[in-house]
Protein backbone atom coordinates (compact mmCIF):
# COMPACT_ATOMS: atom_id res chain seq x y z
CA UNK A 1 0.00 0.00 0.00
CA UNK A 2 1.36 3.44 -0.84
CA UNK A 3 0.55 5.83 1.64
CA UNK A 4 1.30 6.31 5.75
CA UNK A 5 2.89 8.51 8.25
CA UNK A 6 3.61 9.69 11.50
CA UNK A 7 2.52 13.28 13.02
CA UNK A 8 4.33 13.46 16.06
CA UNK A 9 7.65 15.01 14.60
CA UNK A 10 7.05 18.84 16.00
CA UNK A 11 5.01 17.59 19.49
CA UNK A 12 7.68 15.31 20.96
CA UNK A 13 10.98 17.34 20.39
CA UNK A 14 12.86 18.93 23.22
CA UNK A 15 15.66 20.22 21.08
CA UNK A 16 15.26 22.16 17.77
CA UNK A 17 15.50 19.87 14.97
CA UNK A 18 15.67 20.69 10.79
CA UNK A 19 16.93 20.97 7.83
CA UNK A 20 18.11 24.29 6.22
CA UNK A 21 15.78 25.58 3.80
CA UNK A 22 16.09 25.65 0.38
CA UNK A 23 16.16 29.21 -1.72
CA UNK A 24 12.57 29.73 -3.07
CA UNK A 25 11.82 30.23 -6.87
CA UNK A 26 10.20 33.99 -7.07
CA UNK A 27 6.84 32.25 -8.40
CA UNK A 28 6.83 30.34 -5.01
CA UNK A 29 7.33 33.51 -2.08
CA UNK A 30 5.71 36.37 -1.90
CA UNK A 31 6.03 38.35 1.84
CA UNK A 32 3.52 38.97 4.21
CA UNK A 33 2.73 37.91 7.11
CA UNK A 34 -0.85 35.85 7.58
CA UNK A 35 -1.55 38.08 10.84
CA UNK A 36 0.55 40.71 13.16
CA UNK A 37 3.58 39.23 13.52
CA UNK A 38 5.47 38.87 17.02
CA UNK A 39 8.27 39.49 14.91
CA UNK A 40 7.55 42.80 12.17
CA UNK A 41 11.22 42.35 10.84
CA UNK A 42 11.22 39.75 8.29
CA UNK A 43 13.23 36.64 8.46
CA UNK A 44 17.02 35.69 7.82
CA UNK A 45 15.81 32.36 7.06
CA UNK A 46 14.12 31.97 3.49
CA UNK A 47 11.30 29.40 2.92
CA UNK A 48 11.66 25.97 1.46
CA UNK A 49 11.28 26.00 -2.62
CA UNK A 50 8.23 23.69 -3.08
CA UNK A 51 6.55 22.66 -6.56
CA UNK A 52 3.09 21.47 -7.13
CA UNK A 53 1.98 18.86 -10.25
CA UNK A 54 -1.67 19.88 -10.14
CA UNK A 55 -3.98 21.51 -7.84
CA UNK A 56 -5.71 20.06 -5.08
CA UNK A 57 -9.53 19.27 -5.18
CA UNK A 58 -12.01 20.09 -3.11
CA UNK A 59 -12.47 17.47 -0.80
CA UNK A 60 -9.60 15.57 -0.85
CA UNK A 61 -7.74 13.31 1.50
CA UNK A 62 -4.03 14.35 1.54
CA UNK A 63 -1.04 12.93 3.06
CA UNK A 64 2.31 14.66 3.59
CA UNK A 65 4.94 12.02 3.22
CA UNK A 66 8.34 10.53 2.55
CA UNK A 67 8.31 7.88 -0.53
CA UNK A 68 11.22 5.58 -0.44
CA UNK A 69 13.94 6.18 -3.18
CA UNK A 70 12.22 9.82 -3.22
CA UNK A 71 14.03 12.79 -2.09
CA UNK A 72 12.12 15.87 -0.49
CA UNK A 73 8.58 15.49 1.39
CA UNK A 74 5.70 15.12 -1.05
CA UNK A 75 1.78 15.89 -0.53
CA UNK A 76 0.08 12.48 -2.03
CA UNK A 77 -3.60 13.15 -2.82
CA UNK A 78 -4.89 9.50 -0.93
CA UNK A 79 -8.46 10.05 -1.62
CA UNK A 80 -8.05 7.03 -4.00
CA UNK A 81 -6.16 4.62 -1.85
CA UNK A 82 -4.95 2.46 -4.32
CA UNK A 83 -4.11 4.94 -6.91
CA UNK A 84 -2.49 7.77 -5.12
CA UNK A 85 -1.14 10.84 -7.17
CA UNK A 86 1.72 13.02 -5.91
CA UNK A 87 -0.04 16.83 -5.92
CA UNK A 88 3.35 18.83 -4.40
CA UNK A 89 7.05 17.97 -3.34
CA UNK A 90 9.05 20.00 -0.67
CA UNK A 91 12.50 20.63 -0.66
CA UNK A 92 14.02 21.74 3.56
CA UNK A 93 11.77 22.75 6.22
CA UNK A 94 10.51 20.32 8.83
CA UNK A 95 7.67 20.12 11.80
CA UNK A 96 4.86 20.34 8.66
CA UNK A 97 1.29 20.62 9.85
CA UNK A 98 -1.39 21.40 7.36
CA UNK A 99 -3.14 24.71 8.33
CA UNK A 100 -5.64 23.54 5.95
CA UNK A 101 -6.53 20.79 2.36
CA UNK A 102 -4.61 23.38 0.59
CA UNK A 103 -2.12 25.71 2.96
CA UNK A 104 0.40 24.10 4.59
CA UNK A 105 2.57 25.50 7.33
CA UNK A 106 6.63 24.41 8.22
CA UNK A 107 9.85 25.25 10.38
CA UNK A 108 13.01 26.16 8.63
CA UNK A 109 15.78 26.55 10.50
CA UNK A 110 19.40 28.17 9.21
CA UNK A 111 21.61 25.22 10.23
CA UNK A 112 21.38 22.08 12.66
CA UNK A 113 23.04 23.60 15.48
CA UNK A 114 21.85 24.19 18.74
CA UNK A 115 20.29 27.96 18.30
CA UNK A 116 20.12 28.32 14.96
CA UNK A 117 17.94 31.47 13.47
CA UNK A 118 14.42 30.22 12.27
CA UNK A 119 11.52 30.81 11.05
CA UNK A 120 7.85 29.95 10.39
CA UNK A 121 5.86 30.04 6.87
CA UNK A 122 2.79 28.67 5.10
CA UNK A 123 2.60 27.45 1.71
CA UNK A 124 -0.55 27.96 -0.78
CA UNK A 125 -0.21 24.56 -2.42
CA UNK A 126 -2.72 25.58 -5.12
CA UNK A 127 -1.74 29.33 -5.76
CA UNK A 128 1.77 28.75 -5.15
CA UNK A 129 2.73 31.30 -2.66
CA UNK A 130 4.23 31.42 0.44
CA UNK A 131 4.03 33.96 3.36
CA UNK A 132 5.50 33.64 6.80
CA UNK A 133 4.34 34.13 10.28
CA UNK A 134 6.87 34.78 12.52
CA UNK A 135 11.01 34.27 12.88
CA UNK A 136 13.29 33.83 15.65
CA UNK A 137 16.94 34.78 16.16
CA UNK A 138 17.53 31.43 18.76
CA UNK A 139 16.12 28.00 18.20
CA UNK A 140 16.22 27.06 22.44
CA UNK A 141 14.34 24.09 23.53
CA UNK A 142 10.51 22.95 22.50
CA UNK A 143 10.52 26.07 19.69
CA UNK A 144 9.04 23.43 17.32
CA UNK A 145 6.46 22.99 19.01
CA UNK A 146 2.80 24.95 17.63
CA UNK A 147 -0.75 24.12 16.56
CA UNK A 148 -3.09 25.94 14.92
CA UNK A 149 -6.89 26.62 15.81
CA UNK A 150 -9.08 24.87 13.61
CA UNK A 151 -10.04 27.73 11.76
CA UNK A 152 -6.81 28.35 10.81
CA UNK A 153 -6.74 31.71 12.09
CA UNK A 154 -4.62 31.51 15.36
CA UNK A 155 -1.51 29.67 16.31
CA UNK A 156 -0.72 28.50 19.66
CA UNK A 157 3.31 27.97 19.95
CA UNK A 158 6.09 27.66 22.52
CA UNK A 159 9.32 30.28 22.07
CA UNK A 160 12.29 29.90 23.94
CA UNK A 161 13.62 32.71 25.28
CA UNK A 162 17.09 33.92 27.31
CA UNK A 163 19.14 30.64 28.72
CA UNK A 164 16.23 27.88 27.42
CA UNK A 165 13.42 29.47 29.24
CA UNK A 166 10.05 28.88 27.58
CA UNK A 167 7.12 30.77 27.05
CA UNK A 168 3.63 29.65 25.50
CA UNK A 169 1.88 31.94 23.03
CA UNK A 170 -1.47 32.61 21.28
CA UNK A 171 -0.95 34.46 18.15
CA UNK A 172 -4.03 36.08 16.00
CA UNK A 173 -5.26 38.33 14.24
CA UNK A 174 -5.93 40.54 17.52
CA UNK A 175 -2.42 40.29 18.66
CA UNK A 176 0.55 38.02 20.40
CA UNK A 177 -1.02 37.02 23.80
CA UNK A 178 1.37 35.51 26.37
CA UNK A 179 -0.53 32.50 28.32
CA UNK A 180 2.29 31.55 30.41
CA UNK A 181 6.02 31.70 31.51
CA UNK A 182 6.74 27.76 31.63
CA UNK A 183 10.14 28.14 32.98
CA UNK A 184 13.70 26.70 31.95
CA UNK A 185 14.02 23.37 30.40
CA UNK A 186 17.10 21.46 32.36
CA UNK A 187 19.88 19.99 30.51
CA UNK A 188 19.01 16.29 30.92
CA UNK A 189 18.51 12.96 29.12
CA UNK A 190 14.83 12.27 27.27
CA UNK A 191 12.81 9.37 27.53
CA UNK A 192 10.45 8.99 24.41
CA UNK A 193 8.55 6.83 25.76
CA UNK A 194 7.65 9.80 28.68
CA UNK A 195 8.69 12.67 27.85
CA UNK A 196 6.26 14.69 25.56
CA UNK A 197 5.63 18.33 24.61
CA UNK A 198 2.14 19.39 22.49
CA UNK A 199 0.12 22.41 21.79
CA UNK A 200 -3.25 22.39 20.60
CA UNK A 201 -6.78 23.36 20.31
CA UNK A 202 -10.07 21.91 21.40
CA UNK A 203 -12.17 20.62 18.38
CA UNK A 204 -14.91 23.44 19.18
CA UNK A 205 -12.28 25.94 19.17
CA UNK A 206 -12.67 27.64 22.94
CA UNK A 207 -9.95 25.98 24.61
CA UNK A 208 -5.61 25.94 23.87
CA UNK A 209 -3.70 23.48 25.71
CA UNK A 210 0.17 22.77 26.75
CA UNK A 211 1.62 19.83 27.85
CA UNK A 212 5.08 19.43 28.44
CA UNK A 213 7.07 16.98 30.85
CA UNK A 214 10.93 19.02 30.52
CA UNK A 215 10.19 21.37 32.91
CA UNK A 216 9.33 20.06 36.46
CA UNK A 217 8.88 21.64 39.91
CA UNK A 218 7.75 25.19 38.57
CA UNK A 219 5.27 24.18 36.05
CA UNK A 220 2.14 21.77 35.94
CA UNK A 221 2.69 19.23 32.93
CA UNK A 222 -1.01 20.08 31.88
CA UNK A 223 -2.40 23.62 31.41
CA UNK A 224 -5.87 24.73 29.61
CA UNK A 225 -6.68 28.25 28.52
CA UNK A 226 -9.66 29.60 27.70
CA UNK A 227 -9.37 31.11 24.19
CA UNK A 228 -11.77 34.03 24.85
CA UNK A 229 -9.94 35.42 27.48
CA UNK A 230 -6.64 33.48 27.77
CA UNK A 231 -7.50 32.57 31.50
CA UNK A 232 -6.79 29.05 33.45
CA UNK A 233 -9.52 26.46 33.00
CA UNK A 234 -7.56 23.77 34.28
CA UNK A 235 -4.28 22.37 35.42
CA UNK A 236 -2.79 19.33 36.28
CA UNK A 237 0.03 17.67 38.45
CA UNK A 238 0.06 14.29 36.81
CA UNK A 239 0.11 13.86 33.23
CA UNK A 240 1.56 13.24 29.98
CA UNK A 241 0.92 12.35 26.21
CA UNK A 242 -1.84 14.62 25.83
CA UNK A 243 -4.08 14.73 22.73
CA UNK A 244 -7.62 16.31 21.95
CA UNK A 245 -10.43 14.40 21.48
CA UNK A 246 -12.70 14.90 17.80
CA UNK A 247 -15.44 16.77 19.19
CA UNK A 248 -16.20 19.26 21.38
CA UNK A 249 -13.63 19.79 24.44
CA UNK A 250 -12.03 16.70 25.15
CA UNK A 251 -8.47 16.50 26.31
CA UNK A 252 -7.36 13.27 26.78
CA UNK A 253 -3.73 12.14 28.64
CA UNK A 254 -1.53 9.50 30.47
CA UNK A 255 -1.10 9.48 34.23
CA UNK A 256 0.34 7.06 36.30
CA UNK A 257 -2.88 5.42 36.72
CA UNK A 258 -3.57 5.03 33.36
CA UNK A 259 -5.55 7.34 30.25
CA UNK A 260 -8.05 10.13 31.31
CA UNK A 261 -9.92 12.65 30.46
CA UNK A 262 -10.87 16.48 31.22
CA UNK A 263 -14.10 18.59 30.12
CA UNK A 264 -15.02 21.65 31.30
CA UNK A 265 -18.80 20.83 32.06
CA UNK A 266 -17.40 17.32 34.06
CA UNK A 267 -14.13 17.70 35.59
CA UNK A 268 -11.60 14.76 34.97
CA UNK A 269 -12.78 11.14 34.43
CA UNK A 270 -11.05 7.93 33.86
CA UNK A 271 -10.85 6.69 30.30
CA UNK A 272 -8.74 3.35 30.40
CA UNK A 273 -7.50 1.92 33.99
CA UNK A 274 -3.40 0.91 33.51
CA UNK A 275 -2.90 2.14 29.67
CA UNK A 276 0.45 4.01 29.26
CA UNK A 277 0.07 4.97 25.82
CA UNK A 278 3.02 6.73 23.65
CA UNK A 279 2.73 9.46 21.25
CA UNK A 280 -1.34 9.33 20.83
CA UNK A 281 -2.82 10.63 17.63
CA UNK A 282 -6.26 11.69 17.18
CA UNK A 283 -8.19 9.74 14.11
CA UNK A 284 -10.34 11.65 11.18
CA UNK A 285 -13.21 10.15 13.01
CA UNK A 286 -13.61 12.00 15.83
CA UNK A 287 -14.19 8.32 17.40
CA UNK A 288 -10.77 6.51 17.77
CA UNK A 289 -7.07 7.72 19.29
CA UNK A 290 -4.26 5.31 17.72
CA UNK A 291 -0.81 4.76 19.91
CA UNK A 292 1.90 2.90 21.09
CA UNK A 293 2.76 0.60 24.17
CA UNK A 294 5.83 -1.10 25.18
CA UNK A 295 5.77 -5.07 25.34
CA UNK A 296 7.11 -6.85 27.63
CA UNK A 297 10.26 -7.20 25.80
CA UNK A 298 10.54 -3.33 25.44
CA UNK A 299 9.48 -2.55 21.83
CA UNK A 300 6.60 -0.93 20.79
CA UNK A 301 3.41 -2.50 19.77
CA UNK A 302 0.14 -0.40 18.00
CA UNK A 303 -3.14 0.42 19.13
CA UNK A 304 -6.39 1.99 18.90
CA UNK A 305 -9.11 3.07 21.63
CA UNK A 306 -12.72 3.68 20.59
CA UNK A 307 -13.76 6.86 22.81
CA UNK A 308 -17.21 5.88 22.83
CA UNK A 309 -16.90 2.26 24.31
CA UNK A 310 -12.92 2.54 26.21
CA UNK A 311 -12.12 -0.63 24.69
CA UNK A 312 -8.82 -1.26 22.71
CA UNK A 313 -8.25 -2.62 19.77
CA UNK A 314 -4.92 -4.70 19.63
CA UNK A 315 -3.24 -4.14 15.77
CA UNK A 316 -0.24 -6.07 14.96
CA UNK A 317 1.55 -8.68 17.77
CA UNK A 318 5.08 -7.47 15.80
CA UNK A 319 7.27 -4.66 17.12
CA UNK A 320 5.61 -1.49 15.53
CA UNK A 321 6.05 2.31 16.38
CA UNK A 322 4.57 5.32 15.73
CA UNK A 323 1.02 4.65 15.28
CA UNK A 324 -1.07 7.23 13.61
CA UNK A 325 -4.56 7.41 11.38
CA UNK A 326 -3.96 7.52 7.23
CA UNK A 327 -7.49 8.10 7.42
CA UNK A 328 -10.29 6.78 9.52
CA UNK A 329 -9.60 2.88 9.02
CA UNK A 330 -5.72 2.64 8.21
CA UNK A 331 -2.84 3.43 10.86
CA UNK A 332 0.58 3.43 9.34
CA UNK A 333 3.53 2.45 11.95
CA UNK A 334 7.04 1.92 11.77
CA UNK A 335 8.82 -1.75 12.21
CA UNK A 336 11.21 -2.42 15.10
CA UNK A 337 14.11 -4.83 15.62
CA UNK A 338 13.29 -6.98 18.31
CA UNK A 339 14.22 -6.87 21.56
CA UNK A 340 15.35 -10.18 23.66
CA UNK A 341 16.84 -11.06 27.10
CA UNK A 342 20.13 -12.13 25.04
CA UNK A 343 20.04 -8.85 22.76
CA UNK A 344 18.27 -6.12 24.86
CA UNK A 345 17.98 -2.60 23.03
CA UNK A 346 19.09 -0.61 26.06
CA UNK A 347 18.55 2.89 26.55
CA UNK A 348 18.23 4.15 23.27
CA UNK A 349 15.28 2.30 22.41
CA UNK A 350 14.69 -0.25 19.93
CA UNK A 351 16.06 0.67 16.39
CA UNK A 352 14.40 1.10 13.76
CA UNK A 353 13.77 -2.29 11.31
CA UNK A 354 13.70 0.14 7.88
CA UNK A 355 9.98 -1.50 7.09
CA UNK A 356 6.87 0.34 7.49
CA UNK A 357 3.30 -1.19 7.41
CA UNK A 358 -0.21 0.18 6.84
CA UNK A 359 -3.15 -1.74 9.60
CA UNK A 360 -6.52 -1.71 7.89
CA UNK A 361 -8.75 -1.65 10.90
CA UNK A 362 -11.87 -3.51 9.07
CA UNK A 363 -10.39 -6.80 7.98
CA UNK A 364 -7.19 -6.38 10.66
CA UNK A 365 -4.72 -6.84 7.68
CA UNK A 366 -1.18 -5.64 7.62
CA UNK A 367 0.32 -5.04 4.63
CA UNK A 368 4.14 -3.08 3.66
CA UNK A 369 3.84 1.11 2.85
CA UNK A 370 6.42 2.38 0.40
CA UNK A 371 6.48 5.50 3.28
CA UNK A 372 9.00 5.96 5.29
CA UNK A 373 6.46 8.77 7.15
CA UNK A 374 4.01 10.89 7.41
CA UNK A 375 4.45 14.35 8.62
CA UNK A 376 0.60 14.79 8.56
CA UNK A 377 -2.70 13.94 6.93
CA UNK A 378 -5.93 15.99 5.68
CA UNK A 379 -8.23 16.29 6.93
CA UNK A 380 -7.73 16.27 10.46
CA UNK A 381 -9.73 16.02 13.61
CA UNK A 382 -11.08 19.22 14.44
CA UNK A 383 -7.74 20.75 16.47
CA UNK A 384 -5.50 18.62 15.77
CA UNK A 385 -3.36 20.72 13.41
Amino acid sequence: MACGGSSSAARHSASPSGSAGASPSPATSTPGALFPSPTPVGPAVPPASYSCASAIPPAHQLALVQLRGVSGYVVRDITDILHPVTRCTFHGGSYFRFVSETRLSYIVTASGDQGAAAAMYVADLNSGTTSWVRAWANSGSLSSVYGWSPDGRSLSYISSVVNNNVEWHLLSAAGDRLLARLGNVPSRGVNRDNDDAMVGFSADGQYVAVEQTFIQGTTPPIQVNRVSDGGLAYSATDGTMAVWAGTGARLLFRTSAGVQSWAPSGGVIPVSAGTAWIHPIAGPDGSHIAFSVLNAQGNHVGQVIDLASGSIHALSPNPRVGAAFLNASLVWYAGETICTTATPCGLGGPPLSGQTYIYELGSDVENGSIDTALLDSWPHVEGQS
